[in-house]
């Protein structure tokens, strides 16, 4: 508490505890301000469980992201017998088996330069480099006579071309390195020496020639830029790491784990978000951890609107609910995935639980997109119910402090009218006591 008088306990003439007057009468007047305190600091923190319910909820709407396409819900994994052949499968392969050798791995082109002396002296070069990377247009690079290696290799680096120039020491001399910055036959670098003789074409200084992966998958061939092989085998990548003599198997198989993985996941997020609304809103057997939000409508409706998600019918064959591919909720709303049940599902009729999860490519949607629009209704930026309800609340706290700092300043004011009036009580008190003891002394 401010005030611009303090009487450090007992009055001068009094002998009252003046302070203690002040403080009792101030504590009186502040019970309405600490009234409005309570609220803004209840408020704070129901913000802030919003805010808790809101990253659940993302979670969830993650979560259900990650299973709303074909290629998400339906799990394939991809095995290779030899590590020079790396597989890996994505939701829109299919099962199958492949013999594949790896005849050439691909590579970009390096080229090196003749020996030069010093790599701090002028080289004494004078004419131009003229540079390309396979089919594109050239680009000169100008060298004069007192460049050294750090000032060529400077200008080629800052041409923007696709390829970096670097040095190499033998141990007596250096070399200027071309290296491309991109495998496969058309990024080869093209060198022209006009009035140079750095002898980067000459037979000995090419090191690698610019060229692409090859492999033969069932005596089938494939060339590829990248030894990252996509497309040959739909929705399966083989990453090349080595040539081989013999052919590799590559198989593709159905992998169930791989989506109950990514069910469980959506099933911890759903059930996250459900036990925080309950334990902040209060259940039938249980308070309401956060009062403010009390059996509040808004955290009501998500539960509402996402149980609604998971009833959703889709389809008409064997596998179209939740329930038929062992995801179902209990009496307490509590979801939970039932691992057998889903194996059986996925192993009769993929199709129909692909179809269940993601929808109709191009047609309806999956109980995973609705999921997912569920979410959206209450987590919008600026217009999302609960950030709707967040702003109410944000609003009324910027109401009661402005309240509240009105108050403050009030009851400091009187605070510091009541200090004063007591040291006047106590000035007056003294000037009698004074006169007292005089006229005593004159009697």
């Amino acid at each position: 508490m401010s005030g611009t008088i303090s009487l450090n306990g007992l009055g001068i003439g009094s002998g009252l505890d003046t302070e203690g007057i002040v403080t009792a009468l101030v504590n009186v007047e502040k019970a309405g301000e600490n009234a409005m305190q309570s609220k803004l600091t209840a408020n704070t923190s129901s913000i802030s469980n919003l805010s808790s319910v809101s990253t659940l909820l993302g979670k969830l709407k993650a979560a259900s992201d990650a299973l709303d396409t074909a290629s998400e819900v339906g799990s394939y994994k991809a095995t290779s017998s030899n590590t020079a052949i790396v597989a890996s499968a994505a939701g829109n392969a299919l099962p199958g088996k492949y013999s594949i050798k790896v005849n050439k791995l691909a590579q970009e082109q390096r080229n090196y330069s003749n020996t030069i002396s010093s790599a701090t002296a002028a080289m004494g070069q004078s004419g131009t480099l003229r540079l390309a990377i396979g089919s594109g247009t050239a680009t000169d690079i100008s060298v004069s006579a007192t460049d050294t290696i750090d000032d060529v290799m400077g200008k080629i680096n800052a041409s923007g071309l696709r390829l970096t120039a670097s040095s190499f020491y033998d141990g007596k001399d250096y070399r200027i390195q071309l290296r491309g910055l991109d495998s496969g036959a058309a990024n080869n670098i093209n060198i022209t020496e006009l009035g140079t003789t750095f002898g980067f074409n000459a037979t000995d200084n090419v090191a690698q020639q610019a060229q692409d992966a090859e492999i033969e998958i069932d005596k089938f061939t494939v060339k590829s830029a990248t030894n990252q092989v996509t497309g040959a085998i739909r929705g399966v990548t083989l990453a090349l790491t080595a040539t081989t003599t013999d052919a590799v198997t590559v198989g593709v198989d159905n992998d169930p784990d791989a989506l109950k993985t990514k069910l469980s996941t959506m099933v911890d997020a759903y059930n996250g978000v459900v036990n925080k609304i309950k334990t902040l809103t209060g259940t039938v057997g249980a308070a309401a951890s956060d009062p403010n939000l009390a059996g509040d409508f808004t955290l009501r409706s998500v539960i509402n609107q996402l149980s609604g998600a998971l009833h959703q019918v889709n389809g008409t064959g064997t596998y179209n609910t939740l329930a038929s591919i062992g995801l179902t909720l209990d009496k307490t709303g509590k979801l939970s995935l039932d691992s057998d049940k889903l194996n059986k599902a996925v192993a009769a009729d993929s199709s129909s639980v692909t179809k269940l999860l993601a929808g109709v490519s191009g047609g309806s949607g999956g109980v995973m997109g609705a999921m997912s629009s569920a979410v959206d209704l209450f987590t919008r930026t600026g217009t999302g119910l609960i950030a709707g309800r967040t702003d109410a609340l944000t609003s009324r706290n910027k109401t009661l402090q402005k309240r509240i700092d009105s108050e403050d300043a009030r009851i400091n004011r009187y605070a510091d009218q009541l200090r004063k009036q007591f040291t006047n009580m106590d000035t007056q008190v003294a000037g009698s006591n004074s006169l007292s003891t005089y006229l005593a002394k004159l009697g």
